[in-house]
């Protein structure tokens, strides 16, 4: 455990954004499964909303949402 008055609050701050960050992740990992049971136009646009939005964020690399849209637009368009 830190000793220094910062430290310590860094080690909240940084619990804090864990906790959001996985939120938001997990959030994203959920609507991308519901896009590939589902295979529904409507559900893979929420889906490019979350990505777009996580992306903005910071919490997934620009590629690796490309990437997603891309491949969840593949699944959706073979149906």
């Amino acid at each position: 455990m830190a000793n220094i008055k910062a430290n310590i609050k860094n080690i909240r701050k940084t619990a804090r954004q864990h906790q959001n960050n996985k939120m938001h992740i997990t959030s994203l990992r959920n609507k991308v499964k519901h896009v590939r049971t589902s295979k529904n136009q409507i559900d893979l646009q929420a889906a490019y909303k979350k990505i777009d939005s996580a992306c903005a964020k910071g919490k997934i690399h620009q590629n690796k949402a490309n990437r997603l849209k891309s491949r969840l637009a593949k699944q959706v368009s073979k149906k």
